[in-house]
């Protein structure tokens, strides 16, 4: 990363990175959804990393794009199984792309903007209406388009009865802290996530809602200073297509720093995935809350920490 140029600027919309990435590079190195527009037009050269979603990459390339000049070079660079390789098809709109190296995993493309194309942010926010709650979300985020099962599951088990302060670990659209407001008026709220589009969207849905909630960055619990009654999360299994259980150790692990004494932890799991031995190393007791065929959403409480 040192072997770029001094003047290199690093974006990235993850926070993780972000964190990471401040302590290795002596690079400049922004935590951003789209970067200023002076930034892009003074640079001489962009370096795109192709995402895993087609829609998130067109979002943050018609953006650029619309400020480059013909003068600029821009490079994007992804994983073969990202499906960089649809990058001319659908970009010839706006720039000419080439390969110009490729190597057992990766493709790298040159190109030139032949038309510079109008952005505007809000046509790509996507809005939906489920249960009488107004989902708005954009590009970049987990179920862009649509309330995932796993959600409405957790959802399902929701009640009047719940209090006090609640922490949504990656937060996403923000559908579960919205559902929980409308099941109960007595719960503050914090959203957290490692995806800058997820708590944009967040913000947007507690918005259309008129609900309040505290949301920043976090990765899982590396921004958490306080302790909540309940702990919610529809965590992700998959890291760059392969399935990694770490994300669900951590926040199962570690829930019990960040529960108060007669706190909570409900989260749901994809049902494919085993979570018995984790919650039997931190809990001495939990259940599952509610299941079906391809979701589990399991409970404990700080009261049954084990003395490990």
């Amino acid at each position: 990363m040192d072997e770029l140029n001094r003047d290199t600027i690093i974006c990235t919309q993850k926070f993780d990175h972000w964190t990471s990435l401040k302590k290795k590079t002596k690079h400049k190195v922004k935590f951003v959804l789209l970067e200023k527009k002076e930034t892009i037009l003074n640079s001489d050269v962009i370096l795109y990393f192709w995402p895993n979603s087609k829609i998130e990459a067109i979002f943050h390339l018609k953006y650029i794009f619309s400020i480059l000049s013909e003068k600029h070079s821009i490079f994007l660079i992804g994983e073969k199984n990202s499906g960089i390789n649809t990058a001319r098809s659908l970009l010839k709109k706006w720039i000419q792309l080439k390969k110009i190296d490729s190597a057992k995993h990766c493709f790298l493309f040159e190109g030139k903007i032949i038309l510079k194309p109008k952005f505007q942010f809000d046509t790509f926010i996507h809005n939906n209406i489920w249960n009488k709650i107004n989902i708005n979300t954009i590009p970049g985020i987990f179920s862009y388009n649509k309330v995932d099962i796993g959600s409405q599951l957790l959802i399902s088990t929701f009640t009047k009865s719940i209090r006090g302060n609640v922490l949504d670990i990656g937060c996403g659209s923000g559908i579960l802290s919205a559902s929980l407001m409308k099941y109960s008026n007595y719960v503050t709220l914090t959203l957290v996530d490692i995806n800058i589009a997820a708590l944009r969207s967040s913000e947007l849905t507690l918005k259309a809602n008129n609900i309040i909630g505290n949301i920043y960055p976090s990765n899982i619990y590396s921004n958490i200073n306080e302790k909540f009654d309940l702990i919610i999360s529809n965590p992700p299994i998959h890291k760059n297509f392969k399935i990694n259980l770490n994300y669900i150790k951590e926040i199962i692990k570690n829930s019990v720093k960040y529960l108060t004494k007669k706190g909570e932890i409900r989260i749901v799991i994809n049902s494919s995935i085993s979570c018995h031995k984790i919650f039997k190393y931190t809990f001495s007791k939990y259940n599952i809350l509610k299941e079906n065929n391809n979701f589990k959403v399991y409970q404990a409480y700080k009261i049954y920490k084990k003395l490990n």
